[in-house]
């Protein structure tokens, strides 16, 4: 399982690879529909307990560019979690499945890792709205994703989010 796992992983960063050549050499004539379709059969390669996601894999440490932008774009389209926490390969550990600090510092000084990053910002609306957050037990039970993932959640939310859960501890 393990194996199969790693090998499914390893054929998504090389299609994702391949594809991001292509855009390279010749952005004008780059079929995004391809990398549409990649992103849609990679949205839950989250490969828990195994190592690192294709979405980590595919986007952290990048100079972002337009690719990258519409790998995230796509990929939250076909229902990528950018907020799952997973296990680690070790099993002991908690990860986030995309690098959201490091987005956040890239957003600093690079306009399409600023867009990327307001991407995450509407989906973290959408996931932790508090009006959504449901019974305080739920809130106590995101409380890790939320510490994990900060850098991709808005200000004025992440605030409302302890100001909640504050409250019932």
């Amino acid at each position: 399982m393990k194996i199969a796992a790693t090998q499914d992983i390893n054929r998504l960063i090389g299609e994702y690879l391949y594809l991001e050549e292509r855009w390279q050499d010749d952005p004008s004539r780059f079929q995004w529909t391809e990398l549409e379709a990649l992103a849609e059969a990679g949205a839950s390669a989250y490969n828990e307990g195994k190592g690192l996601s294709f979405h980590i894999l595919a986007l952290d440490g990048m100079d972002h560019n337009e690719f990258h932008e519409n790998f995230l774009r796509y990929s939250l389209a076909a229902g990528f979690d950018p907020f799952k926490v997973v296990h680690t390969g070790n099993g002991n550990t908690l990860t986030t499945v995309l690098n959201h600090r490091n987005l956040a510092e890239n957003a600093q000084h690079n306009a399409t890792s600023a867009r990327m990053q307001i991407l995450l910002q509407d989906k973290a609306r959408e996931r932790f709205a508090v009006e959504e957050a449901g019974a305080d037990e739920n809130l106590s039970e995101i409380a890790t994703v939320i510490a994990l993932c900060a850098d991709s959640i808005p200000k004025d939310l992440l605030e409302q989010l302890v100001l909640k859960d504050a409250a019932i501890h």
